[in-house]
């Protein structure tokens, strides 16, 4: 099997995707804007050729994928790819252009609107019967004042389409929103805003659509009140709710699925669950890595065996909760050699966060795991304590 895996260089630790396709005999081929010689060098023995190339444009991708398929001419091979993967949000839309110009089974440029814009989500939710935050994509500035007006402050503004927490604002008057306006490019959409629990519904699906795995986080906060500097702490739960599960899978049929790992977001209120958005992708930074040590399994692995055709072999119950904490530049009561002290027996990794990461995820990193909701909470009650 030639598979084509966009920008195996980030995020850093999805490089375990390409090692465990290569251990079960996945031709990986890659593109991407890293410099090969700064890739790990277990990474780059795990590639077959790679192609440093711009990816934002199409005739560059095109000119690599000509270049990958001399290659595999010399070697013998067909040049051709039986799947392509971008695991990174960002080139999602270009995962489907290569499919679609060279006939390969997967998403396609039709399927984007529904993938990456929020207005084609919020209408997707609306037409499967389920409740969403008040708002729609904004006309001008009177039609921008006027929804406010009747959404009522504070209210969010988002670009239809993007990533995370990048864009966002929270407004809380009006002078607010007329100085934000002239700042904006693109489309965007304004919401009331929903002062409600964040969680998500996360999993794996196998190449005929079939759920494999799923998963649920909970967050203390949003990732826009991280980047303006709240502490980040979020947990995977060991139960997936009933009525999560049950719309999380009915959107996965809606949207078609396949061979892909999934990451939704929702707002939990009155013991139902409102839609954020959807992304076709994993979720982000060390989540797999905490989803991992949730089931004492392998998900980079299983998803290589989806990929393969083989039983994904992946467990489905959790036997702890595992969360994750991000300390900034700031004292905290426990210094860091009392919080090894105090906890390395349910630590499973820390370390400093990559730059990328840090305004949204901490300048450092705890994950850890207990088989209590009640001892996780406290121990992380007592790690992001700043109080003397």
């Amino acid at each position: 099997m030639e598979l084509l895996y966009i920008s195996p260089e980030f995020p850093f630790n999805y490089a375990n995707f390409i090692l465990q396709l290569n251990r079960l005999g996945v031709n990986v081929w890659g593109i991407g804007e890293a410099d090969f010689h700064e890739m790990g060098p277990e990474l780059r023995s795990a590639l077959q050729w790679y192609v440093r190339t711009n990816l934002s444009s199409p005739a560059a991708v095109d000119s690599a994928i000509a270049e990958l398929f001399q290659i595999q001419s010399h070697r013998g091979l067909p040049p051709h790819f039986d799947l392509v993967e971008s695991h990174n949000e960002q080139w999602l839309r270009l995962e489907a252009y290569i499919n679609q110009a060279h006939g390969i089974d997967g998403i396609r440029p039709a399927d984007m609107d529904a993938l990456k814009k929020k207005s084609a989500m919020k209408q997707l939710f609306c037409d499967s019967g389920l409740t969403v935050a008040p708002g729609e994509p904004i006309r001008g500035k009177d039609h921008a004042t006027g929804l406010a007006n009747r959404l009522e402050y504070p209210v969010i503004l988002k670009p239809d389409e993007g990533v995370g927490s990048a864009g966002i604002y929270k407004l809380e008057d009006e002078d607010h929103l007329l100085g934000i306006l002239p700042e904006l490019a693109g489309d965007y959409l304004l919401e009331k805003f929903i002062d409600a629990p964040i969680v998500t519904y996360d999993g794996l699906v196998d190449r005929s659509g079939n759920l494999v795995f799923e998963n649920s986080l909970i967050y203390a906060d949003g990732v826009l009140d991280c980047v303006q500097g709240k502490e980040t702490f979020f947990y995977v739960d060991r139960q997936v709710p009933e009525r999560l599960s049950e719309i999380g899978r009915l959107l996965v049929k809606r949207l078609d699925i396949r061979r892909k790992f999934f990451h939704f977001e929702f707002f939990c209120v009155d013991k139902d669950y409102m839609p954020i958005e959807i992304n076709c992708r994993p979720p982000g930074g060390a989540i797999i890595d905490m989803m991992n040590y949730s089931v004492d399994q392998d998900l980079y692995a299983a998803y290589a065996r989806v990929v393969t055709g083989a039983d994904p072999a992946i467990g489905k119950q959790k036997k702890y909760y595992c969360a994750y904490i991000g300390r900034r530049k700031r004292p905290y009561t426990l210094e860091h050699a009392d919080v090894l002290a105090r906890f390395g027996n349910t630590l499973t990794e820390h370390g400093e966060n990559p730059a990328i990461y840090r305004e949204a995820m901490g300048n450092y990193r705890y994950i850890f795991r207990s088989s209590s909701k009640t001892e996780l909470l406290e121990t992380a009650a007592q790690i992001l304590n700043t109080e003397p």
